[in-house]
């Protein structure tokens, strides 16, 4: 967990580097509007990003890592996964190519011709799909330090690329930059793991075969609802703040969800890399609860530290990142911060249901966070304007936090006999 963590805030202090050179250049030729486009933009993406794949993404590091020392089970998973893939991609491509326009209405507002969006979207779905299936490889494997490494060359290069196409086409070349993205993570996958997917992919032996589709579909039914829903109510929620306030307060909350994600980088590596793996393996109540404590008495520091630094200087970060045009976001952190430290303590927890396959537990806690989220943000919206919606969001996972804790109720507090 040391290693996991020490190579991750690397990682994470280059992004937080680059971001800052994005996320400035942007803040200056597109403005809040454009940055509200650009968030919807990457809530497509992360959708296309687990579709793709058909939402195998955590079932994959799962028996990869159970798997990794017999190969006729690796291709068995693999020939599994490349068929899924293959039938997302028709559908993604036949959706985004040819229902464009209507997609570039439902998701940047009526009257924005951005349906050229879609179309190179509907190019690249194959390539995150290869993407998606070579990270779970790398997570699997555990293989945290090349995928450090491939992490800083992919974000030096998409900065790069997102800030040259801005500054010459203005938003329009934010949109291309961003939809085209995806091919430049698949070039570097390539280029830099291509040792080890030769050893653990064996491209002639792959075939039509679904030996694993039983295992694979019950994280496909997982991941597919929540993060199609959880998307959906971010657009849905940057077009409430639009109707109720402005389109400008739409891109502070954008922005200020962009500076959570930084943040929250410093933890995110830890779950798919060590987390998952480590909670599929133990099998007792006791380990359990050791493994939450010492991850606990790890991270819980370090992040709330962390979070207190940003909270004292949210307003020279918001200067450093953006433009005085977003000072208005410095009210968004109170809650923003809390909710991110609730949402951490309970998805340590709540990982559990991924690592055991409980999918009525992940899909019914994970749906009644992402509603809450939305029925909380409409009603707090009228009151406290978009500040209400950051309350929201910390409302949402203090119940989502005591909904695990009754679900696993027996296995953190009942006496082991």
């Amino acid at each position: 967990m040391l290693k996991v963590t020490s190579v991750n805030t690397v990682l994470v202090v280059v992004r937080m580097f680059f971001s800052l050179i994005s996320q400035k250049v942007l803040a200056i030729l597109i403005g809040a509007e454009g940055i509200a486009l650009i968030g919807n933009l990457k809530n497509v993406n992360r959708f296309f990003e687990q579709f793709s794949i058909l939402g195998t993404s955590n079932g994959l590091v799962k028996y990869i890592s159970e798997c990794k020392d017999d190969k006729r089970q690796l291709n068995n998973l693999f020939s599994t996964v490349f068929v899924f893939s293959a039938i997302a991609s028709i559908v993604s491509f036949i959706t985004l190519f040819f229902w464009s326009n209507t997609l570039s209405e439902a998701i940047f507002g009526i009257g924005k011709q951005y349906g050229f969006v879609f179309k190179i979207l509907a190019f690249t779905i194959p390539f995150i799909a290869i993407n998606g299936i070579l990270y779970a490889l790398l997570n699997g494997l555990s293989a945290y330090k090349l995928f450090s490494k491939m992490g800083l060359i992919i974000i030096v290069l998409s900065t790069f690329l997102i800030v040259f196409l801005t500054y010459k086409f203005g938003i329009i070349g934010s949109l291309i930059a961003i939809s085209s993205v995806p091919l430049l993570q698949f070039i570097i996958y390539i280029i830099f793991s291509k040792g080890i997917y030769n050893n653990f992919i064996d491209l002639k032996r792959i075939k039509l075969n679904l030996s694993f589709k039983n295992q694979l579909l019950s994280y496909s039914l997982m991941t597919i609802i929540v993060i199609f829903f959880s998307n959906v109510i971010d657009i849905a929620i940057r077009h409430l703040i639009e109707e109720k306030q402005s389109i400008v307060e739409a891109g502070n909350w954008t922005a200020m969800t962009s500076i959570s994600r930084i943040y929250m980088q410093f933890t995110a590596a830890i779950f798919p890399l060590y987390i998952l793996p480590m909670y599929s393996k133990i099998s007792n109540t006791l380990d359990f609860r050791k493994e939450i404590i010492k991850i606990y008495k790890m991270l819980l520091p370090l992040l709330v530290v962390g979070m207190l630094i940003v909270f004292v200087f949210r307003v020279y970060i918001i200067k450093a990142l953006y433009t005085n045009e977003f000072l208005g976001m410095s009210s968004l952190f109170k809650w923003q911060l809390l909710g991110d430290l609730v949402k951490f303590i309970a998805i340590v927890l709540s990982y559990q249901f991924i690592a055991k396959r409980q999918i009525g537990y992940f899909i019914s806690t994970e749906l009644l966070s992402v509603l809450l989220f939305y029925c909380f943000s409409v009603y707090f919206i009228d009151i406290y304007g978009t500040d209400g919606v950051v309350l929201a969001h910390f409302i949402r996972y203090v119940v989502f936090f005591i909904v695990v804790l009754i679900i696993l109720r027996d296995k953190l507090f009942a006496k082991i006999l």
